[in-house]
């Protein structure tokens, strides 16, 4: 998968990167990738796909094995689909392997709107501080993926074996998929307690070798430090275009 440097969608990112919303630190990213596969990537998925192929070849039941919320695993388009999921999931996450996650770690979304009423819920904290947020947020992500077009899948892998959720209140992992233009929109963000971000804070920090410094999220007292570019945040809704959702 082939990152797509968007700057509307940086924006959003960088507004959404470790924002203290109350009691709360909400990271959010939302990123655009082309689904044409090169280098690394090509490798990965023909791997993915000799093992798919092979788990089908050796189940006693492989109609039960070939089901799944995406659909038949016997039709290479879904196989193709579940790769870049996968696919983009490791390019968004670097840190970590995503290459054994399964098909019933992801859903189809039956409908586009709900989705985003529910992104819409989960952020209703950001859009009270900040008017017009949503508006620019959704202008934004149709005018690279084109939302009436776009198929939607999430990630909701078992808590046990999700590396994304841990020490979290509450996460998503959205991917809106236009298949005629192949690209996906990867839309994640979590929220943590400040005590619980603090703590993930520390914990990077000190993977990072002394002269790199302090990651500035949090005072020495715990509280949220203040980021220099809140008096920003009315610049950054400068946009024209709007998406009726």
């Amino acid at each position: 998968m082939k990152y797509l440097e968007i700057e509307s969608l940086q924006k959003v990112t960088a507004f959404l990167s470790d924002r203290k919303v109350g009691a709360r630190v909400l990271d959010g990213r939302v990123e655009a990738f082309s689904c044409k596969a090169a280098g690394d990537d090509k490798k990965l998925m023909k791997r993915l796909e000799q093992t798919m192929l092979e788990e089908l070849a050796t189940s006693p039941k492989p109609d039960v094995t070939a089901a799944s919320p995406l659909g038949s695993l016997t039709d290479a388009s879904t196989r193709t689909l579940l790769i870049r999921l996968i696919s983009t999931l490791n390019a968004s996450f670097p840190d970590y392997d995503f290459s054994t996650a399964k098909a019933d770690d992801f859903v189809k979304e039956p409908d586009t709107r709900r989705v985003v009423f529910n992104i819409n819920k989960a952020l209703s904290d950001v859009t009270t501080e900040s008017a017009g947020f949503t508006e620019q947020l959704w202008g934004a992500i149709n005018e690279v993926i084109k939302l009436p077009e776009c198929s939607v899948y999430s990630y909701i892998p078992d808590l046990d074996e999700d590396p994304l959720s841990t020490g979290t209140l509450w996460s998503f992992n959205y991917f809106f998929v236009n298949n005629t233009e192949k690209k996906i929109v990867f839309f994640t963000c979590l929220a943590r307690s400040k005590n619980a971000a603090r703590a993930a804070t520390k914990r990077s920090e000190d993977d990072l070798s002394d002269d790199e410094g302090d990651m500035g999220v949090f005072d020495d007292d715990g509280t949220a430090a203040q980021q220099d570019d809140d008096a920003d945040d009315d610049a950054f809704f400068d946009w024209d275009d709007d998406v009726d959702m």
